[in-house]
């Protein structure tokens, strides 16, 4: 489609800024609109694997710019024991990074590049309530924070409004719904332990953590995920040390430290979106990122696939003549990697969280398998390759 086809992002999370530059790279005057009044990073950290900094990469989004921490490997450890079952390799092929960063620093970044492009228009404080099509588009209704309701008209609109996307609500699309898993998420400053291992997870039965450095190495980011009913037995009120504490007083002393040394924990509920709400059958939309498929971080690509989706969403405009066709460029694309990557959160969320016996097949089966042998299970996810213009 042409350079003067008009294109709305709906959100402004990672999804939709990276979908915002990556149309402008292409020529497109973007306008994107984001109901919250201010911009404010949510989480602690992220992980970005090749497949996800290749995109970034063209975008001119470097890892210096990221403040990111590169890692070769993710340790998988025994909750119980912390003993090590298994260094997963995690650089491509290719040589391409693995990232552990601040979300933050991710979100400053693109919304730098954003600021920095004439042809992106930012507009906060508006809520999507109602969409309707004609022959000139989509039109779109947004209300701001004062009452008052704006309407806007584009060829192809790219819904990125996250999770609980209110214009997959006016779409008539299902809900997101509870996984039964939440997350708490906390912080340590380095001047409260020792230097970063690097990326570490501890696996144990119904609950696992993960610690990773960010900030350029000045910061560790820690995530416990377990079952819901850790925040419905009264953690979400209190959400203290005492209370995680206690409910990982049989782990690995390393962890228990890291828990005892960390900020003030956040549960944070996981929610997921299935079936994949990416293709709503209506002419000029896109859904992308978590609005499409939101997904448990067991294998640390939510953030990977909303920057899949954005430019791969710029890719399938500039190569369509018409909004239905550049609908069929981005499923043709999508559908296939999306479902094969729910499989693979599927199936680590089985295995990290087996019980004894189950979990020492696991463990054997791991210490048996070459790094080379690894790495090739994991070349589909981390070798992909951003669709050229």
């Amino acid at each position: 489609m042409p350079p003067s086809t008009s294109i709305l992002v709906v959100g402004a999370g990672i999804a939709g800024l990276t979908a915002a530059l990556s149309f402008a790279q292409a020529g497109f005057a973007v306008d994107i609109v984001e109901r919250s009044e201010r911009l404010e990073a949510v989480g602690a950290g992220l992980q970005l694997s090749p497949n996800a900094l290749r995109v970034l990469a063209r975008l001119g989004l470097d890892r210096e710019r990221l403040n990111g921490v590169a890692a070769t490997t993710v340790t998988l450890r025994s909750g119980r024991s912390g003993r090590t079952i298994a260094e997963i390799p995690v650089v491509s092929a290719d040589g391409t990074a693995y990232l552990s960063l601040y979300r933050a620093d991710l979100q400053s970044a693109l919304l730098a590049a954003v600021a920095a492009d004439p042809l992106i228009t930012l507009t906060l404080g508006e809520r999507c309530t109602a969409l309707a099509q004609s022959a000139d588009g989509t039109t779109l209704s947004f209300t701001r924070t004062d009452g008052s309701v704006a309407e806007r008209t584009a060829t192809i609109v790219i819904a990125a409004d996250g999770v609980h996307s209110a214009l997959c609500a006016a779409l008539g699309l299902p809900a997101a719904v509870p996984s039964g898993d939440v997350a708490w998420r906390m912080t340590i400053d380095a001047a409260a332990q020792a230097s970063s291992p690097g990326i570490q997870a501890w696996l144990g039965p119904r609950r696992h953590a993960v610690a990773y450095p960010v900030q350029a190495g000045r910061t560790t980011n820690l995530v416990l995920i377990g079952p819901d009913s850790d925040a419905a037995a009264g953690m979400a009120e209190s959400a203290t040390k005492t209370a995680l504490m206690q409910r990982f007083r049989r782990w690995d002393p390393r962890l228990r430290g890291l828990i005892e040394a960390a900020g003030p924990a956040t549960p944070w509920p996981l929610s997921t979106v299935d079936p994949d709400r990416s293709a709503p059958g209506m002419d000029g939309v896109i859904v992308i990122g978590d609005a499409a498929h939101a997904m448990l971080p067991y294998a640390a690509q939510g953030a990977a696939m909303a920057i899949e989706d954005g430019w791969t969403a710029a890719w399938a405009v500039t190569r369509a003549s018409t909004p239905q066709e550049a609908a069929r460029h981005y499923a043709d694309v999508r559908t296939a990697r999306l479902k094969r990557v729910r499989q693979r959160v599927a199936f680590h969320r089985r295995v990290y969280h087996l019980p004894a016996l189950p979990a020492a097949a696991r463990d054997l089966t791991l210490r048996l398998r070459s790094a080379e042998s690894v790495a090739r299970d994991l070349g589909w996810l981390y070798d992909w390759t951003p669709p050229e213009r």
